[in-house]
């Protein structure tokens, strides 16, 4: 009898549950500040791979075992970009952008959101590669024919029109090596964008 009981206890809960989620997945939600525009700054660039050498010190190499002792080591990195924007001579970022990975080798990731107001605005965006240093160059991280070295220096100037709730996307063409801005196409119900940009 207890058995039956808690098997009709855990079915009621489990129906319960299932109704909650059934009724919060039609809840609308609006976002906060849904009248404002946003600037999305979106991309994925491989840079410039350099190898750093160091001499390993008489403790570090006391450290090793035998078999692993050399005078020196060297350690592969991906020169990182400078990210500078700003919207109508307002600075909304600079900042230096790494590589992803512990030993920052991997890719190098941008994705930034701000909100800006509707309306016309100037748009001006630098992604510049760091100096190199005292590393040499050893070429792309793992690119292959079809996957370029990004170039050294990006630059994106542009005059855009935004309405409440548009989303201009800044984003590298790898095709043309640049930094294009795709909008809403003001004409277009079905969501269609239209693109700008140039080095």
């Amino acid at each position: 009898m207890k058995r039956t009981i808690r098997r009709v206890f855990a079915l009621l809960v489990a129906t319960a549950v299932v109704v909650g989620v059934a009724a919060l997945s039609r809840v609308s939600y609006a976002p906060a500040g849904s009248e404002d525009a946003v600037l999305r700054l979106s991309w994925r660039v491989r840079g410039e791979r350099v190898e750093e050498c160091r001499k390993l010190t008489e403790a570090e190499l006391a450290a090793l075992p035998i078999h692993m002792r050399r005078s020196e080591v060297c350690e592969g990195r991906v020169l990182p970009y400078h990210l500078h924007v700003e919207v109508d001579g307002r600075t909304l970022a600079d900042d230096t952008i790494h590589a992803a990975g512990a030993r920052e080798d991997r890719p190098i990731y941008v994705y930034r959101e701000v909100p800006i107001g509707p309306g016309a605005h100037q748009l001006s965006v630098r992604f510049v590669q760091a100096p190199r240093g005292g590393g040499s160059a050893a070429g792309a991280e793992d690119g292959g024919a079809g996957d370029p070295l990004t170039p050294r220096r990006l630059e994106l100037t542009e005059a855009v029109r935004l309405r409440p709730g548009d989303v201009a996307l800044v984003t590298y063409d790898p095709d043309r090596h640049v930094l294009v801005v795709r909008l809403p196409d003001p004409h277009s119900e079905s969501g269609a964008v239209a693109e700008s940009g140039r080095r």
